[in-house]
Order: C-alpha cells, then structure tokens, then sequence
C-alpha cells in the first residue's frame, strides 16, 4: 500500500462520521450539509445490489443486440445523432475526452464534493445502464475528499453539465492524462493518484461515458450549498431585525396573531410568531399608552414600514426560499441523463430530464430573495443613522467620546451603501438569456442553470458582508440605546437579542455589556479586521442563526 493509501485508510479508520445510505431518493438538505462538511459518509444502499444495476445494462445489451438505434450509444450526440458510430466502446470514452474544455479557476470543494454525491445518487435510480463499480468509485473519493479539478465556466445547463461532468468522470475513471486529483489540498495526475490508491481506471461500457456526464449534478450541487447558506442566513436575519425592533422601542401589535389570521399567508404567520415570542420578553418595547402620549411629541402613531411589516415582507422571502428549497431537493434524487432505460418494458426512453430548467429559475428567484434582504437592511441601516427618525440615537450612532473627532459608523454605511446596488444588479435574471442557436440548434432551449448557481453563490457572499456591516451598526446602536435608559444593557434586551450581541462581542473580542464598550465610539481602525471575523463566523454558523429557530415546526404550503 502505497504512503497515499495509507493516509486515506488511516482517515477512513480513524473517522467518526455518520453514514449516509444512498438509493436515489432520499438525499435532503441537511443530509447534504453533513456530507459535504464531512459529517457522514456515503455508500449506496444495501438493497441496491449489483443485480440492481445490471438490469438496466441487461436491457441496454438486449436492445443493441437486437439491432435497435440508442441515441448516444450507437450513434453520436447532439446534432450529429443522425450519424452511426463505428465503435460503441470508444465512443463513451471519446465523448468525456471531447468535452475536457472548461476554463476559469476552479470550483469550490464543498460543490465538487456535494456534485458526486449527486451523480452517484441519481445513477442509484438503476435506468442509466452502468455499473455499481462506478458509482461506488465516485462515492470512495468523495468520502475521502479526493476531489477532481472542475473549472468555473462551461455549462449551459442544457443536457446537463456536460463540460463540468466530463472533467469530473475524466478524473474519477482515470481516462484522461490531463485530469487532475486534488488530495490533502494539492492537485496532481488523476491517474497516478488513482494507481497510488491502488484503483485501476475503468474501461467504460456502452452508455456508461453518457450516463456520467448528462444531468445535472454540478449546477445542482452549488444550489444545494446555496440553500444550506441562505437559511442560516435568513435566521440571522431575522435575529438582526428583532435586535432592531427592540432598539427602535417598536409597536408590537402589527405582529399579533389577530393581524396575520386576517391574511393568512403562512410565511408571514411564521415570522410574526418568531417576533411576537422573541419581543414578548423585551424591556424596550413602549406600551400603547406610551405610543399615543409620543403623538403629541410629533413621533408616528405606527412605526415605519421595515419594522411594521417585516411579516408581510419576510413572510413573503421565506415562502419563496422554502419552495426554491423543494424545488432542489426534488432535483437532487432525481435520474437526470438520457435516455433512461426501462427495464420492466424492456426498452429505452429518449427524454431531456437533464435540463437545468427548475434550478436556474429557482436559483435565479434566490437572488432576488438575498437583494431584498439587503434592501431590508439598507432601509434599517439608514433609520438608525438619522436622527430625524432614530428615536433620538446620535448622528450615525456616534459616541459623544467621539465628538468632533469621529464619524460614527458613516464608513459602514458606504460599504453597505456599495454592496446593496451589487446585490440588487445580481438579482436580474439569467435563465431569459439562452442562446437558441446552442449546439447546432439542437440544445436551443437551455437553461443556464449552472451559471445562475455560481451567480446565486456570488450573491450569498457579498450579502454575508452586508450582515457582517449589520452586526456592527446594531451592536452600537444597541450599546446606545440601553445606555439612555441608564440601565444595565443585559437587562433590557430580549434573549434572543442578548445571544446575538453576546456572539457578536465574542467574535470581535469586546465585551458589548461593559459599561463602556470600545464599540460605542471609534473602531479604532478595527472594521476592516471585525467585519473580516464577523464574516467568516457567519459563514461558519458560528453567530445565532439556523439553529436559533425551530424551523422544522414552521410548516409552509
């Protein structure tokens, strides 16, 4: 055993990681996560035997027996599938080779690694006609995060992720010389890597090149990851906008049940029911009577919009983000190649099941759901800096230590204030803009779902930056605030907030609840440095986010 083999065996023996049983049809989101972040490992489900497999190859073999025209096994691809081929087994590993064309730099770990759980999932639907030998290949590999080296630019999204799949099955089978192994961080030569693990490249079979490389594993794989991303995201989101609630001493009374069972929508039923519980323990929050004595102080009579309607807007977000969810999950346990093959009638079916069609649409809602959250934030971001409708905050929140010397947090606000225009651009639509002549006119519907994912991922990380900008602007407004009530700032708050500040104090290392914190004035010329953590715990799920709210007892239809 070569020091290569070693190594993985060692991690293989020494891993306490749950395993994940594939079949086809029982990938979800959260299993998804684990996988990818090395939570649980997966093999194909027991009951799914090589007997399992070897139907669909049976009935391919009968069919080409029998002298019958398969598209892709016996005759080329495309536009060109009116041409025999010469050589059924050359043409699969011909197909992969041809296809070796991407470029840009490489694809993130977390969506090569989530894209071979997937294509070994869908080929578990046992009507794509290759070997269980292959599959549990991809599954070896991934397990053991040798990943191969995809780049960034390639598919359209129309039979599939052809281009990225290819590169993906090129490394995996040892086809290729040109193929590249990523092992503990370093890429080297597929093939040397595969023979150092002691695995011998595949020869591929009639159909099995095809069935590698037509679905569409990769651009699902990113949105999946987007998901995940998106809906810690939102939880903190919604941690971020009751902290501001509390701050701006809201009316809680447009978050009543009696308001939402009168419009029912259940996204906004949810979240009205996240604030009404969080602030029912606030210190900050006036009374009807304190409201109506302000009237005569020129203050509303209702607060503004993005604290009064936050049900209706973000009831509105998530019941998007949970159907774009459904929408994934679907894709990620369904067989995406062509043709299929029916081995209970004994034939084969010619279908376009590889079309990215429902993940570039859901993904390209995605980011139209990430930039209205960012206009939330801009809207908050912006009460809390003015005076004229802050409730009596300082300009920009600065601190009077900072006095004719400080600006306040005015530099978060053009960083947020450059961010929120990026986000909102991203938000147009890229699944409109498809060329029909694509391939010889015969891929003239594609979906672009695979650019729409990378878009959708490119989105969710400015948008990180931006909480990151929130997490500040609210911890000094908060620090503020309970400061003029001459109170202790613990004390105030509602848990729920008083976990965010906590984490948010931790991860900066200031502590939010002394009676000065740095904070409150000058960063010092710590924000580069504290948005930079701050990011990088909210990518991590280090700060109150997914995990703060029961999401698994919020149904939405």
């Amino acid at each position: 055993m070569s020091n290569l083999a070693k190594a993985i065996h060692s991690d293989m023996m020494n891993s306490h990681s749950e395993p994940l049983s594939i079949d086809g049809t029982n990938i979800t989101l959260s299993r998804f996560s684990r996988f990818v972040s090395g939570q649980s490992r997966a093999h194909v489900a027991m009951h799914l035997d090589d007997t399992f497999f070897d139907e669909s190859i049976n009935t391919l073999n009968q069919s080409l027996a029998s002298g019958r025209k398969i598209y892709g096994v016996n005759t080329l691809f495309g536009g060109m599938a009116n041409q025999e081929s010469s050589d059924a087994i050359a043409l699969q590993k011909e197909l992969i080779l041809s296809h070796l064309s991407g470029v840009g730099n490489e694809l993130p770990d977390e969506d090569i690694k989530g894209a071979m759980l997937l294509r070994a999932n869908s080929l578990c639907h046992g009507v794509s006609g290759i070997r269980k030998e292959i599959v549990e290949r991809y599954l070896l590999l991934a397990n053991n995060n040798v990943l191969p080296l995809v780049h960034e630019f390639g598919s359209i999204g129309a039979s599939g992720d052809l281009i990225p799949l290819s590169a993906m099955a090129a490394a995996v089978c040892g086809i290729s010389d040109q193929s590249k192994l990523k092992v503990k961080g370093e890429y080297s030569n597929a093939i040397t890597v595969l023979n150092k693990l002691g695995l011998t490249p595949f020869e591929l079979r009639p159909k099995e090149g095809l069935a590698l490389i037509n679905g569409t594993s990769v651009l699902t794989a990113i949105a999946a990851n987007n998901c995940n991303k998106l809906s810690n995201l939102f939880a903190l989101h919604v941690n971020i906008q009751t902290l501001i609630a509390e701050i701006m001493e809201c009316d809680v009374n447009p978050f009543s049940d009696f308001i939402q069972r009168n419009r029912p929508h259940p996204g906004q039923i949810a979240v009205a029911k996240i604030l009404r519980e969080s602030l029912s323990q606030s210190r900050m929050i006036r009374k009807e009577s304190q409201i109506e004595a302000d009237l005569m102080n020129s203050d509303l009579i209702q607060d503004r919009y993005s604290i009064r309607c936050m049900p209706q807007y973000l009831g509105a977000i998530i019941e998007d983000l949970y159907a774009i969810e459904k929408t994934v999950q679907i894709e990620m346990n369904s067989a995406t190649d062509n043709p299929l093959i029916d081995s209970q009638r004994q034939t084969h079916v010619h279908g376009g099941n590889f079309l990215g069609q429902h993940i570039g649409m859901a993904m390209d809602k995605q980011r139209v759901c990430v930039a209205l959250l960012a206009k939330h934030n801009e809207a908050q971001l912006a009460m809390l800096v003015e005076p004229a409708f802050n409730r009596g905050l300082n300009p920009s929140l600065l601190d009077e230590q900072g006095e004719g010397l400080h600006v306040g947090v005015k530099p978060l606000q053009i960083l947020s204030n450059s961010l929120t225009p990026l986000l909102e651009h991203k938000a147009n639509p890229l699944c409109t803009h498809f060329p029909i002549h694509a391939e010889q006119f015969n891929q003239n519907l594609n979906s672009q779902g695979f650019g729409s994912a990378q878009l959708t991922r490119e989105s969710i990380t400015l948008f990180t930056k931006q909480v990151a900008v929130m997490c500040i602007v609210v911890a000094q407004a908060a620090c503020q605030r309970a400061k003029q009530k001459n109170d202790e700032k613990k004390l105030r708050y509602s848990q729920r907030s008083k976990d965010l500040l906590q984490s948010i104090g931790t991860i900066i290392n200031v502590d939010l609840f002394s009676a000065q914190s740095p904070v409150e004035s000058s960063s010092g010329g710590n924000y580069s440095a504290w948005l930079a953590l701050l990011s990088t715990a909210i990518e991590h799920n280090k700060l109150p986010g997914a995990n703060s709210i029961d999401w698994e007892n919020i149904k939405l239809s």
